[in-house]
């Protein structure tokens, strides 16, 4: 899958320069040739395929950033015997949020929409892969544009969760949103994202991974293992943060 995505990167790349390189070979026939109506049509043409990857890079990816981190919501479930358990969902389709599995139950659990605390229903859910998915009853505004693609190892990804906080009188979580950068490890396995960075805060389980590259959610974040000393090579090891890829979600959950 990842050698797919890399070559459509390379042929959406490839054909844009080859786009150009042929506007410019034109540009210069009809200088000779003395067409001067052709070098306003092949000024046009090379502005239009240039300024098209100006507007993807600077605008489109920016607003699918956007997007996500405000597609993220609080995720809250309070059991009689745990307590509660507090995460992050992401908004994959209208009324679809996708979670990690650990942090939902099958009653009690609620997603906060701007003020309000909505039920929330577990419609899919792989305890294996630590995977939920969600529905609610109440429309939300945002959307995360998603992708069944995994990222290549190196490349660099966005998560955006909420952060645990102070409690309010109904034991419902005050925290706030947060973005973290991290970068791919290598292999990425079919199940499992692991990301190079910062252990993140409280709150983060279910917590959106973003494609930079893309402005596409990838994966969510379930779990986290702390750097230990490799005794061999006599360093430490990098903080590992784990995320399951949305692929791992039949199709059918996904709209």
């Amino acid at each position: 899958m990842n050698r797919l995505k890399k070559a459509r990167q390379m042929t959406e790349g490839g054909m844009a320069a080859i786009t150009l390189v042929l506007v410019s070979i034109v540009s210069a026939l009809v200088a000779i040739l003395g067409l001067q109506s052709w070098v306003a049509i092949a000024a046009v043409i090379a502005a239009v395929v240039s300024g098209s990857q100006v507007v993807r890079k600077e605008v489109l990816i920016p607003w699918r950033v956007k997007s996500v981190d405000n597609s993220v919501a609080r995720i809250l479930t309070r059991e009689a015997r745990a307590g509660a358990r507090l995460g992050s969902a992401v908004q994959i389709a209208p009324r679809r949020w996708v979670t990690a599995a650990h942090v939902v139950a099958a009653t009690g659990t609620e997603l906060k929409l701007g003020d309000t605390w909505i039920q929330a229903r577990v419609i899919y859910r792989d305890e294996d892969l630590d995977l939920a998915v969600l529905t609610v009853d109440r429309d939300w505004p945002w959307l995360s544009r998603v992708s069944a693609d995994l990222p290549s190892p190196g490349s660099r990804v966005k998560v955006t969760g909420w952060t645990e906080g102070r409690r309010d009188k109904e034991n419902r979580d005050r925290g706030l949103r947060a973005v973290q950068d991290y970068t791919v490890q290598g292999p990425v396995e079919e199940s499992l994202i692991v990301l190079a960075g910062a252990i993140p805060p409280r709150g983060f389980s279910g917590a959106a991974v973003t494609d930079v590259e893309t402005g596409k959610v990838v994966g969510v974040l379930f779990n986290f293992r702390p750097g230990e000393m490799d005794f061999h090579a006599g360093l430490p090891r990098m903080d590992e943060v784990h995320a399951t890829p949305l692929s791992c979600i039949p199709s059918e959950y996904l709209r």
